[in-house]
């Protein structure tokens, strides 16, 4: 096995890196739901399901809640 020398400022240089890898991923911004999704929250509740999703598919074809305000 070999061994690798770093220096101690070639450490620090890692370090900061991750760290500031880390929190440029948390600062990534939610995405905000768009009128169709609202809408089957509102109907369907907030919990996952085929009929929501369903739902929403057939909102983006413009199939479904065509005159309701979300």
């Amino acid at each position: 096995m070999k061994t690798i020398r770093i220096t101690e400022s070639e450490l620090v240089e890692m370090i900061q890196q991750i760290v500031t890898e880390k929190k440029k991923k948390k600062k990534k911004k939610k995405k905000k739901k768009d009128r169709c999704h609202r809408c089957a929250d509102q109907s369907y509740g907030p919990e996952t399901s085929a009929y929501k999703s369903g739902a929403i598919v057939k909102c983006r074809k413009g199939e479904q809640w065509v005159g309701k305000k979300c």
